[in-house]
């Protein structure tokens, strides 16, 4: 494509964009705010509040606070060194970041919507802390219609905790309730606003995953015209068909799960993330710098009316933590797939099980993402080969494609006629083609490149004296400059095609993309753009000298040798060359001297 076409698009493109960014306010207006109809009220408390008292669990790696305000967790903190936050003194991480009281991790609300005798009079209880031993917490609640016992405790296991709910009726009239047990998480905008092609770490999504199927859904799903939708329940819930496996919110690294374990009936997996900004100063919530979400996510089990004298337990497991694999499988019940590995997931799989036994084998993430750089590029060699050996064909005729390109610099059909006769009659496979074997590889690379940005593995995890955290951006940008220089390189390696202006372009364009992106991009994906570069740029070398002796030994095809110092006007031509040495379009086709 010409240059001036592609600065026509260009031109196009961004004429397109600035209009729908400033033209179409400007022309329409802007659209009126619009809330989200949550108009069902679930924060229902007594008036006067009974004191708080806090109930510590230390479990493995990590220690939990929970309240007897709602009986929901406060704080779950980490403590792995590896998961600590803090410019200075660096503190345990707190994967508890919401406030209010109703949208509390672990929180357990019984009341029915709208229901004429519901078991409790409010949805957040004020609780008694009847027991504590350091492993777990004993809160209950009794009133004339009921009475609450709900045992929170550590399992034994890596950041997870049992809860155990047991509803009884001392009314003397049946009662009902429903019991939904929810995870949550608060994030603002700015959070989860990734830039330059860095994926925030906090970016979150709440995930249903049901018998039927697994929903992940961001805040785009929630907008104020989506509620009318029929996913949405009255409680203005967004419900996954089928019986609920887990409810979870989760970011790029860590989760918050909750999986039934027992129960009368099987509950649903349902999701809300709310629009959360000050409207009354803000007309535009996007102006708003403390505009956030909440993300929740909950178990709903079905409705259920006791006796008098019945009552009814339910058992859950919560999993609060990094999304390290080995700790998911254990979870079990799928949590594994908190895990978002995109459309390639299966791929990406495969390959970071491969990774975790290059792990358990060097003993070192940085060396394991190297060796399965190296491992992923063997096995696609095969069908990298014809990609090089039609670079190392075109290579030999740049002689021949700098005279075409100098003959039909100003007529882009005849000079396209030309390259392909000259590319027929030597052989040698059309570029587009010779792509079609990288294209192939993409759906690895992809999975490749996605399994290493979700990899909590590689979180606050050093690989050598310049990269401090794997899963960051790398110190004094040593690897983008190397990853930059080393594209380069392989860039003048690359065979000439097309306009030798292009050429050029792509020359310096190509490293500096490249430059630019890994300025901002974890670490760990530059040793593997980096280690996949420099095995790039091997396996051209010397498939090109193979190639090149084989084809001597053969007595291949002859090329003249242009020495690049030397001015193509200083080439020896005889009478008719003009004629001879170069393509020449005769009735209406361009032929290439062979």
């Amino acid at each position: 494509m010409e240059r001036s076409n592609i600065a026509k698009w260009l031109f196009l493109g961004l004429a397109i964009i600035l209009f729908f960014q400033f033209g179409k306010p400007l022309l329409f207006g802007h659209s009126a705010p619009q809330l989200q109809p949550l108009d069902v009220n679930d924060s229902t408390a007594p008036a006067e509040r009974a004191p708080a008292e806090a109930c510590v669990i230390d479990g493995d790696r990590f220690k939990a606070e929970l309240s007897t305000h709602g009986g929901s967790l406060r704080h779950l903190w980490m403590t792995d060194p590896k998961y600590t936050t803090g410019n200075g003194e660096r503190r345990p991480m707190d994967l508890v970041t919401t406030s209010l009281e109703s949208r509390m991790p672990l929180r357990t609300d019984l009341r029915l919507p709208g229901g004429s005798t519901p078991q409790v009079p409010f949805d957040d209880l004020d609780w008694k802390l009847s027991a504590q031993d350091g492993k777990s917490c004993t809160f209950t609640y009794a009133d004339d219609a009921t009475r609450l016992t709900k045992i929170v405790a550590a399992t034994g296991r890596p950041f997870e905790l049992s809860v155990q709910m047991t509803v009884e009726n001392l009314a003397q009239e049946p009662r009902k309730h429903r019991l939904s047990v929810e995870q949550t998480s608060w994030r603002t905008q700015k959070e989860t606003e990734g830039h330059l092609g860095l994926i925030s770490e906090w970016i979150t999504e709440t995930v249903a995953a049901t018998d039927q199927k697994t929903e992940r859904q961001h805040p785009d799903a929630f907008e104020p015209g989506d509620f009318k939708d029929p996913e949405f329940t009255a409680e203005r819930w967004r419900r996954t068909p089928g019986n609920a496996r887990f409810a979870a919110v989760s970011s790029s690294y860590f989760s918050k799960i909750a999986i039934p374990l027992e129960g009368p009936g099987q509950p649903t997996a349902e999701t809300q993330i709310e629009d959360i900004w000050d409207s009354s100063k803000f007309q535009d919530k996007g102006k708003d710098p403390n505009f956030g979400h909440v993300y929740r996510a909950r178990l709903a089990y079905p409705e259920q009316e006791l006796a008098p004298g019945g009552a009814v337990t339910y058992k859950l497991l919560s999993f609060t933590g990094p999304k390290e694999r080995d700790l998911l499988a254990a979870v079990d019940h799928g949590a594994s797939e908190v895990i978002n590995l995109g459309w390639f997931s299966p791929i990406a799989k495969l390959l970071v099980s491969y990774l975790y036994v290059l792990h358990r084998a060097v003993g070192s993430w940085g060396w394991a993402i190297v060796l399965l750089t190296i491992t992923v590029r063997l096995l696609l060699f095969p069908l990298s080969i014809q990609q090089i050996k039609s670079a190392a064909a075109m290579r030999k005729l740049k002689p021949e494609m700098d005279e075409i390109n100098a003959r039909y610099k100003d007529d882009a059909a005849q000079r396209g006629v030309a390259m392909q006769e000259l590319w027929r009659k030597n052989k040698v496979a059309n570029p587009v083609i010779g792509c079609f074997p990288m294209l192939l590889q993409m759906p690895v690379w992809f999975a490749l490149y996605t399994a290493l940005q979700t990899a909590v593995e590689l979180y606050h995890t050093p690989f050598g004296p310049v990269i401090p955290d794997l899963s960051a951006p790398g110190k004094y940008f040593i690897i983008p400059i190397v990853l930059g220089g080393s594209s380069f390189i392989q860039q003048r390696l690359m065979p000439p095609q097309g306009d030798p202006a292009q050429q050029k372009m792509m020359m310096y364009l190509m490293p500096g993309i490249f430059t630019a992106m890994m300025l901002f991009l974890p670490a760990g994906l530059g040793v593997y753009m980096l280690t996949n570069t420099w095995l790039g740029i091997g396996q051209q070398v010397l498939v090109e000298r193979y190639l090149k002796a084989k084809n001597e030994r053969a007595g291949g095809i002859k090329v003249r040798e242009i020495a690049s110092a030397e001015p193509q006007s200083a080439m020896k031509k005889t009478p008719g060359d003009d004629d001879k040495s170069a393509p020449a379009l005769g009735k209406g086709k361009a032929r290439v001297r062979g």
